[in-house]
């Protein structure tokens, strides 16, 4: 208990009336729901970035440089059109030294499209999506629409923001360790990464919610 500073359990503290043992099986049960958030982050993240750099490939393609009229090729992670530099060019540098630092031990270091892919963050996506930015309102409209096929008729880009939001909130509360003793919020992050899973492809969503251990842990913490 004493390797657990005073500010990270009082929270813990506070949901069992002060009760010191009963504040640690919360703590513990807490890390147990994180880590099995995590499990849906994990596939909600491969999800949605496949979804949107499949349409970003195609979208990247269509694209002329103005000045030399050369087109532009499919990976618009390493050949990128203006507008994509500008919004995600120094996500996308970094996820690029990340991949580069790891391919550096390969008997071929050559890194590619699909190794920087795998370098990017969550935010990168994130902050692709529709705004009050000219830009990312354009591309949506443009090619990353057709990323959520199944959208609900009168849905807009701005409630895949929403959504996607709430996620992305919930990845940060889990990746810095941070309480999850919200289940109302917990509940409603989680449902928003089923739903925009379900509006990429409505077998994933199944995926995600038939591997997923969230609600029988959510369960559990009234016995604590």
């Amino acid at each position: 208990m004493a390797s657990i500073a005073a500010p990270r359990l009082a929270p813990y503290l506070a949901c069992t009336g002060g009760n010191p043992t009963r504040a640690l099986r919360l703590y513990e049960w807490n890390i147990d729901l994180s880590a099995g958030v995590y499990g849906i982050l994990h596939r909600f993240e491969v999800i949605l970035r496949n979804a949107i750099d499949a349409r970003l490939c195609i979208w990247n393609a269509t694209q002329r440089d103005r000045d030399t009229n050369r087109s532009y090729g499919s990976d618009w992670l390493l050949d990128p059109a203006p507008l994509l530099a500008r919004l995600a060019e120094r996500a996308v540098t970094e996820a690029a030294d990340r991949a580069a630092t790891a391919a550096a031990g390969r008997p071929n270091p050559t890194v590619g499209h699909a190794d920087v892919l795998a370098q990017t963050s969550f935010g990168t996506w994130r902050f692709l999506l529709p705004d009050t930015d000219a830009g990312r309102q354009l591309l949506w409209k443009a090619e990353i629409a057709h990323a959520f096929p199944h959208l609900p008729t009168g849905y807009s880009g701005q409630a895949v923001t929403d959504e996607v939001d709430r996620v992305y909130q919930l990845r940060n509360r889990v990746a810095h360790l941070e309480p999850l003793l919200n289940a109302g919020r917990t509940q409603r992050q989680i449902k928003a990464a089923y739903d925009v899973a379900g509006w990429i492809d409505p077998e994933l969503r199944t995926w995600l919610t038939s591997t997923q251990r969230v609600a029988t842990l959510l369960k559990t913490r009234s016995r604590i």
